[in-house]
């Protein structure tokens, strides 16, 4: 009998557990809450520029190429070519060679004379330095330069420094002549195209713009 009731009370006891295990939670109970967040006014913010950026590289000046490119052997540099006998102030500038012979574009020889008897310098070797717009007629009639510099080579004529830098135009027009500069070793392409900026001066032949016909001919018009 003793036992009995210790099984019928452990009995109780365990049904009694599992009971309250199985009721649902207190529907009275108040879920903790949190405050919502206070409103806050937005800060206006100052828009960010957009920072340019360096330019890679300089801009590309265009390329002058000579007008006789593609058009005339050695660009029309070959054969005789004589002061301008109508044009007075080449015939009477003291600078001005009165006879220059070049040989394709490379060897040049400067004469004192017209009849090619007595050399300034003879035999000059140069090298083709590319082509030059004129600083002052370039924009408006596309006048260009031809640079030549003279070759280092032992060998030559020593009188031949004084023709350092050589800027001749393209033989152009109807008769065909060239306009001419050049400066000795403290001269430059430079100073030599600067030239055309100078004031008009006839006492000092300024600007120079030596004239030189081509084909051997001593006439070509005054221009």
């Amino acid at each position: 009998m003793l036992m009995n009731r210790l099984i019928l009370g452990l009995t109780l006891m365990i049904s009694s557990i599992m009971v309250a295990g199985c009721q649902p939670p207190d529907s009275t109970a108040i879920a903790p809450t949190t405050n919502p967040p206070a409103a806050t006014t937005p800060t206006p913010t100052t828009p960010t520029l957009a920072t340019p950026l360096p330019s890679l590289a300089p801009p590309i000046a265009p390329q002058v190429i000579s007008p006789n490119a593609y058009k005339v052997p050695y660009l029309g540099f070959n054969g005789m070519f004589m002061l301008n006998a109508d044009q007075a102030s080449s015939v009477n500038d003291p600078r001005n060679p009165k006879r220059i012979g070049i040989s394709k574009m490379e060897q040049i020889t400067f004469y004192k004379d017209a009849t090619g008897k007595d050399a300034i310098a003879r035999n000059c070797e140069y090298v083709y330095m590319g082509a030059a717009g004129d600083p002052k007629y370039y924009v408006e009639f596309k006048a260009t330069w031809e640079m030549f510099e003279l070759a280092q080579d032992e060998k030559q004529d020593p009188a031949c420094k004084k023709f350092q830098y050589l800027v001749l135009t393209a033989p152009h027009g109807e008769p065909t002549h060239m306009h001419m500069r050049y400066g000795d070793q403290v001269s430059s392409f430079a100073v030599l195209l600067k030239m055309s900026n100078e004031a008009e001066d006839a006492a000092t032949f300024n600007p120079w713009f030596a004239t030189y016909c081509g084909a051997g001919k001593t006439r070509c018009g005054e221009g």
